[in-house]
């Protein structure tokens, strides 16, 4: 049935030499919330910055939230949204996290960075231990931070694990390579990235909204009911007929270049994957399965 959420991603901004206040990374955050409060948003991804004060080796206890868990706890609750909030935490060794707060100000789950820099792994940052999708009111979420954007084999673990969104939070943008985690892994990606970085991608890679030099935050949005397959396995054949029978009530979203498209449920009858059901749809994960297997058979691999 069709799920329409509306995402945002709050850029963080960091002056050339670092000279910020102590409380500038919870004042920016309170800044974007007062602009997000009332708006009906349902998902918030803050960036990487909200630690720009937090040395190595500290960070909070999300079972004792300090001030900026409990200003995402506060906002979630007030808003009675989702909020992804970024911040080094002690759980009880020092990690670089993010932390899952849903409507009531309850924390859903948290995810702690794969991939940390080695600089920061030396100055005691202990490393997550993988991928982490979160069941929310938003829909299945995973996360990841910075650094791990340069690691196939966590955005693999993604891959297989099927979060409908992914909460981006970082220093630095990565360029194509955030495009590529969207597409790789069929998901909606929301990258709130220092400075007027921040972006949002759709599961085929386009980028839907960003961030300018007159607003740091980025908006969206975005419907999570939807089936992401490959137009071969004879999808792309079915098209037609699924739009003869119900219309306005489904959108295919094909992207040529690609040979990949979305579809969507637009209507409280039925589901995507009730779509892909009846029509014998295979995702595109199967899609690229049976192709290896086939291979594997013609080359006589076991």
């Amino acid at each position: 049935m069709a799920k329409y959420i509306d995402v945002a991603a709050v850029s963080g901004m960091v002056l050339e030499r670092q000279e910020e206040g102590p409380r500038e990374a919870l004042n920016q955050f309170l800044e974007a919330a007062e602009r997000l409060n009332g708006t009906g948003v349902d998902l918030v991804v803050t960036c990487e910055t909200m630690m720009m004060n937090q040395a190595p080796g500290t960070g909070e206890d999300p079972a004792h939230p300090g001030e900026i868990l409990e200003a995402f706890r506060t906002f979630a609750r007030e808003n009675h949204c989702t909020v992804v909030g970024a911040s080094r935490t002690l759980c009880p060794e020092p990690r670089q996290s993010l932390v899952y707060y849903g409507p009531e100000g309850e924390q859903l789950g948290i995810y702690h960075k794969m991939f940390p820099t080695p600089e920061a792994i030396k100055a005691g940052t202990v490393p997550g231990e993988g991928a982490v999708v979160v069941d929310t009111p938003a829909g299945k979420l995973g996360g990841l931070l910075c650094y791990d954007l340069n690691f196939d084999e966590l955005r693999d673990e993604y891959i297989d694990l099927k979060p409908q969104i992914l909460c981006f939070s970082s220093y630095y943008h990565g360029g194509t390579v955030m495009a590529n985690w969207a597409f790789r892994t069929g998901a909606f990606m929301v990258g709130a990235i220092k400075d007027i970085g921040s972006e949002i991608y759709d599961p085929l890679g386009r980028r839907l909204n960003a961030t300018t030099y007159y607003h740091r935050i980025a908006r969206a949005r975005i419907n999570i009911d939807y089936f992401f397959c490959h137009g071969g396995s004879g999808n792309a054949e079915k098209y037609p007929e699924i739009m003869r029978k119900y219309g306005k009530k489904v959108l295919i979203d094909h992207d040529s270049p690609s040979a990949c498209g979305i579809i969507y449920s637009c209507t409280d009858e039925f589901t995507a994957q009730d779509l892909a059901k009846e029509f014998e749809l295979v995702p595109l994960c199967e899609t690229l399965r049976y192709s290896r297997e086939v291979r594997a058979k013609a080359l006589k691999i076991n």
